[in-house]
């Protein structure tokens, strides 16, 4: 997380007013050494944020043919290739490194791991921010990720049916799972296939420092044989069956009890005879279950939908044959909670979703097709619990109305309606002309933030982010995104929220990609700057005047004092023949100024210097006259 330092004048808080005095405390207070709770500099942000003279503004975008990612507040192109972040000229990134692969291979996914030195156990070796990847489905890197440099390398392994394509955390900053796919060739049936028994391949390891710790398979004869696949996370193996049933089992007592022997990293494995996490053997299946390990949760689910949190534990489900519905019951009684269903309340371009909230508060979200709800879970008596509603966000615009389709005239005369999409997915049924894409809340600021995407008309669409207090669900700022492309509505649209930088990521149609970074900036001083540039604007238009009245009087001088000189009379005569022709251009010019007053700055003064020009003139001429008449009476 990047936090910017912000100076503060005794100016600029004068105009904000009393949110910002506090803003300026809060700032002394650091400064002074006085003792703060740790978020305390993230409320300083947050009010910033908030207020209406500061506003996020798109500083820089780019396009590519290829996935485009955001990881840990870093922007990577080219399949993590490339890596953008910090802040350059203008508040936009620039290019930080280059990720090197062995014989430039694909780089499938990627995992930042970074973590405070204070939070690491005694003793360890200073462990840098890392940035995790898999390369080629069969290397597992580790970059540092202020550098991009190569800190390590592990083989993997050699099988062929193993296609390693998914990083994970298993504890967040403590384990991740290598998980892989079983690839079965294509005209051969599972049953006549070698590995047909095989669900996928699984390794763990800890972070800091990067340990391995075991390597496992996933197979039908031990966990059933409908069973489609499985994941580790949080503690739990999960694995899901072709009939709807998810059971979770205890990594810890898969470890412990069908764990062979310790294998490290770059080490000489007795009981092999080959290094571990070298080619060309990698690293070794060092965990072997023999039967299905002890089952501490089962459920029948819709689509394997299931969501575990809260506190107390409880789980939300789709029960089967109940598609857009919702139950939230108690892990351990599986009783369904007092207003434990959530149902749809109309129908949307995508299914309803509902999730424990990341605030770790144990509230739910629901989300439907316009709106997102909360919810608390709350203790009814002793043994029940009842869930009640918190709020409701309305992201629906009121007296929105689906795009209307085009007209358009042949040739023949006849008229061709153009049905939308919008108009055409509502033929059937009244679905609602807006997309949900993200709904997700900022632990550092606090707040509860939504993306949503409105079609206006048929080639238009306007995209917004919202930020929501979290309590309450109100609706504190209000930003409208630029979109890069015009189809973007229902593709995918991913965003990523980092204190005062905004990554938009946008899937086309076509499958090109684009990001777009929104930074956090201040609208006074564009103010200041506009008016420095209409100051600079006048000046130039001030100073030929000037310029022409101090020619004028030397031109005076001049002629006063040649007034005695004989070669006057014929300068006279050619003089008072100007002044009859700057007297006939004066009169048009005064009745041009009259009507051209209401005209442009440009435009009438110009009329007003040449009329200007015709007096002074004039006076000239009458003063040579007065000198002549002068001389001969001398």
């Amino acid at each position: 997380m990047y936090i910017t330092t912000i100076k503060v004048q005794n100016t600029v808080v004068s105009r904000l007013g009393g949110i910002m005095n506090n803003f300026e405390q809060q700032i002394r207070r650091r400064e002074y050494g006085i003792k703060q709770g740790p978020r305390s500099k993230f409320e300083i942000l947050k009010t910033l944020l908030l207020n209406e003279n500061y506003v996020y503004k798109d500083v820089w975008r780019v396009y590519s043919s290829k996935h485009i990612k955001t990881e840990g507040g870093r922007i990577f192109l080219e399949n993590y290739k490339e890596c953008y972040g910090g802040y350059g000229k203008g508040n936009k990134p620039v290019h930080l490194y280059s990720l090197r692969t062995p014989q430039d291979q694909k780089i499938e996914t990627a995992l930042e791991a970074a973590i405070q030195p204070e939070t690491l156990s005694l003793p360890h070796h200073g462990e840098r921010p890392s940035f995790l990847c898999i390369v080629g489905k069969s290397w597992l890197m580790r970059y540092d990720l202020l550098t991009g440099s190569l800190l390590e390398e592990v083989y993997l392994s050699p099988k062929s049916y193993c296609s390693f394509k998914d990083l994970s955390w298993n504890e967040p900053g403590k384990s991740i799972v290598v998980k892989s796919t079983h690839n079965v060739a294509g005209g051969i049936r599972p049953a006549e296939s070698g590995q047909s028994n095989i669900v996928g391949v699984s390794a763990l390891f800890e972070v800091f420092p990067l340990k391995f710790i075991g390597m496992f398979e996933i197979t039908r004869s031990v966990f059933g044989k409908d069973t489609v696949d499985a994941m580790a996370s949080s503690g739990f193996l999960t694995t899901m069956h072709r009939s709807g049933m998810v059971k979770l089992h205890s990594l810890e007592y898969i470890i412990q009890k069908y764990k062979q022997f310790e294998a490290d990293l770059y080490t000489l494995t007795p009981d092999l005879g080959y290094v571990c996490g070298k080619q060309p053997y990698g690293l070794p299946l060092n965990i072997v279950i023999k039967e299905e390990p002890p089952v501490l949760f089962q459920i029948r689910c819709y689509q394997n939908s299931l969501e575990v949190g809260g506190c107390p534990w409880h789980f939300i489900y789709t029960p089967p044959n109940k598609r857009g519905s919702f139950q939230v019951k108690s892990l351990s009684s599986e009783q369904l909670v007092k207003n434990g269903t959530l149902d749809s309340k109309a129908i949307g371009l995508e299914e309803d979703r509902a999730l424990f909230c990341a605030d770790e508060s144990g509230r739910i979200l629901h989300i439907d097709s316009t709106s997102v709800s909360m919810y608390q879970l709350d203790k009814a008596d002793s043994s029940h619990s009842e869930l009640k509603k918190c709020f409701t966000i309305n992201l629906g615009q009121e007296g929105q109305e689906p795009p209307p389709g085009t007209i358009t005239t042949t040739t023949s005369g006849r008229h061709v309606r153009r049905i939308s999409l919008g108009s055409m997915l509502q033929m059937d049924a009244e679905l609602p002309n807006l997309y949900i894409h993200n709904v997700d809340y900022e632990n550092e600021l606090n707040l509860l933030w939504t993306s949503v995407d409105y079609s206006v008309s048929e080639d238009k669409v306007q995209s917004y982010l919202r930020f929501h207090d979290i309590i309450s669900g109100k609706t504190l700022k209000e930003i409208e995104l630029k979109q890069p492309f015009e189809e973007s509505m229902h593709e995918e649209n991913n965003l990523y929220v980092d204190l005062d930088t905004v990554v938009q990521t946008v899937r086309s149609f076509n499958s090109e990609f684009a990001c777009v970074v929104y930074r956090l900036q201040s609208t006074e001083g564009e103010q200041s700057q506009e008016e420095d540039s209409v100051a600079h604007t006048k000046s130039p238009v001030e100073r030929p005047s000037t310029q022409r009245s101090r020619r004028s009087r030397r031109s005076r001088q001049n002629l006063d004092g040649e007034i005695d000189d004989e070669r006057t009379l014929s300068n006279t005569q050619n003089i008072n023949e100007r002044t009859s022709g700057n007297r006939r251009r004066s009169s048009r010019q005064d009745s041009d100024e009259e009507w051209s007053v209401e005209s442009s700055s440009s435009e009438t003064t110009r009329p007003r210097r040449q009329a200007r020009r015709g007096v002074s003139e004039r006076s000239l001429s009458n003063r040579r006259q007065r000198g002549r008449r002068r001389k001969r009476e001398r």
